[in-house]
């Protein structure tokens, strides 16, 4: 009974992380990114909500730096809740502090919601060219989650 759990469970992982991800949402400067746009080439998708926004900053830095302009590293900030009558201070909050990146801005939290984040802490997700989730990895940028993460990325690397 406790294998046949751990096969279940082993294989719905693996089906999430074959799916396909659909999204189209603004950055912090009203560029909009589709995953319809993206096809093609493969990326990474950083997703967090407030708590986990620290968190994600550090994993942007690290993965720019290591990726550098051979894939393209994406955050995503989960803004449900957020009252549309204070979007535009929370969107300038955001442009002051992330220059450097496209920030997507998830303010209806579909997009997370989608892909199942973790509260707390960022989500890590690596896309491969066909829109297909390849990698996914929950938590903080320490240990040797980075090199994971680039390790999932390689194989698209060209």
């Amino acid at each position: 009974m406790v294998v046949l759990v751990a096969l279940l469970v082993h294989a719905a992982i693996a089906a999430a992380e074959q799916s396909t991800i659909v999204f189209a949402l603004e950055d912090q400067w009203g560029k909009t990114w589709s995953s319809s746009s993206l096809r093609g080439k493969p990326y990474v998708l950083v997703l967090a909500d407030r708590d986990g926004a620290e968190a994600a900053v550090t994993w942007g830095e690290q993965l720019g730096k290591r990726l550098k302009d051979t894939v393209r590293v994406l955050g995503c900030a989960h803004l449900d809740g957020v009252p549309s009558f204070v979007r535009w201070l929370v969107r300038s909050s955001i442009r002051s502090r992330v220059q450097d990146a496209p920030l997507l801005l998830d303010w209806d939290g579909e997009l997370c919601r989608t892909v199942r984040c973790v509260a707390r802490v960022p989500t890590v997700l690596v896309v491969g060219p066909d829109g297909q989730i390849r990698f996914r990895y929950e938590g903080l940028p320490h240990g040797n989650a980075i090199e994971q993460v680039i390790a999932a990325v390689y194989p698209f690397m060209r």
